[in-house]
């Protein structure tokens, strides 16, 4: 197979996966009507149709996120940033979330100050978002905590549970040399592709001499998993 023909197979599978991504949303709206509808009437099953949505939510997640490492192999990954309040930020992505989170009765709060504003790329930093909230649900007991601050004229976003925490080999931190693992081993499922998409995405992220970083550490706000995101 020649260069172009290897181009038009990749073009053609991105094609794919976008069709794929859009069938999945709409999967996932029918399960939560049906999910919905199951909780009224107190049908036994109720929570095979929330692990369901769990699982279709995980991988609609997932093409997103391919979608995007696919656009940033061609060319730099581009933050469009724009400004925010980020209380503002973080309830519509509460709001994204915590229907899922709530049915399994996990509560969701967000804290930052009202006044907070800040620049950044609200599509790529939601998929981040999602995607922590994602792994929220599986691990979390009754609680999440989504909260903003202020990091000198950055923005510092953390997002706590009070699961029983991340595993060694993904607690890390990108702003330290060496606190990371390779972006490649990124793809061989040791780390996951979520965190691989939040490397690119913060270090897209650029001011000046700085750029974006993430931690992933145990014992935060709520005595869980912390996965905590600096933006310039």
């Amino acid at each position: 197979m020649d260069d172009r023909q290897r181009l038009n197979f990749v073009d053609i599978l991105a094609s794919t996966l976008h069709d794929t991504k859009n069938a999945m949303g709409m999967v996932y709206s029918r399960l939560e009507e049906m999910g919905d509808h199951c909780r009224e009437r107190g049908c036994p099953r109720h929570a095979d149709l929330l692990e369901l949505q769990y699982e279709i939510q995980r991988l609609n997640s997932n093409l997103i996120r391919l979608l995007a490492l696919y656009k940033a192999e061609r060319t730099p990954l581009k933050v469009n940033c724009d400004l925010h309040n980020v209380s503002d930020f973080l309830d519509e992505v509460l709001d994204r979330n915590e229907p899922l989170l709530a049915r399994k009765g996990i509560a969701v709060e967000t804290d930052c100050p009202s006044d907070l504003f800040r620049a950044f790329d609200k599509g790529l930093v939601t998929g981040i978002l999602d995607n922590v909230l994602n792994n929220a649900f599986r691990y979390a007991k009754v609680k999440v905590l989504l909260a903003g601050r202020p990091e000198g004229d950055g923005l510092l976003i953390e997002a706590s549970d009070d699961g029983p925490g991340y595993p060694p080999r993904l607690l890390m931190d990108s702003s330290r040399e060496g606190g990371i693992a390779e972006p490649s081993s990124f793809l061989t499922g040791n780390t996951g592709l979520g965190l691989y998409f939040a490397l690119l995405v913060a270090r897209a992220h650029r001011r000046d001499d700085r750029e974006g970083y993430f931690r992933v550490t145990n014992g935060g706000a709520l005595g869980g998993g912390c996965f905590a995101l600096y933006l310039p």
